[in-house]
């Protein structure tokens, strides 16, 4: 990080956006053994039983976003006025659990039906991605820099791995067809 205020300030917000992802968190880890049930009929199933799961993670992401960016400035009087600067650093971190919850379900998706290594190969990417974001970004822009990488980096990691659970559904109900 550029400072240790910079890192006080970034830290303190991201504890708070892993603090409102736990209830996600708990779906997923309760739901992980049924996507490897629904993964032995292959990438569609599994995407079927993560999109029942995702509407209702994603209504709560959505309502802890908007709550987030509403209610931020409520901050300092909770914790004190030496928390006045999170309160934007917050702000800005709110789309997260949003982004996570789409890839952490897409993802699922993914290893349910059999696909870790394509998985850990977009996340790996998306890793590498990360750290030179951060390395550009935080010298140049600070805490506003790293939640900018996080942003871009979640955003990416939610499209790639969406763009391969579709891709993989679309060539299943193809040879799917093609077999009928």
């Amino acid at each position: 990080m550029s400072t240790l205020s910079a890192t006080g300030i970034y830290g303190a917000a991201y504890r708070l956006i892993d603090v409102s992802f736990a209830p996600v968190g708990a779906l997923l880890a309760a739901a992980y053994p049924n996507f490897f049930r629904q993964g032995v009929a292959g990438v569609s199933s599994t995407l079927v039983y993560a999109r029942q799961l995702l509407k209702h993670a994603l209504g709560y992401a959505v309502l802890v976003c908007g709550l987030m960016l509403l209610c931020a400035g409520v901050l300092p009087y909770i914790l004190g006025s030496e928390y006045i600067p999170t309160v934007d650093a917050l702000r800005w971190l709110a789309p997260l659990p949003i982004l996570k919850s789409l890839h952490y379900f897409l993802s699922d998706t993914l290893s349910g039906a059999g696909h870790q290594g394509l998985r850990s190969a977009i996340q790996t990417s998306v890793a590498l991605f990360n750290v030179l974001l951060n390395l550009w970004l935080i010298p140049a822009y600070s805490w506003r820099g790293a939640a900018w990488s996080s942003l871009a980096s979640d955003g990416l990691l939610a499209c790639a791995v969406g763009a391969a659970v579709f891709l993989l559904a679309s060539r299943q109900r193809e040879l799917a067809g093609m077999a009928a």
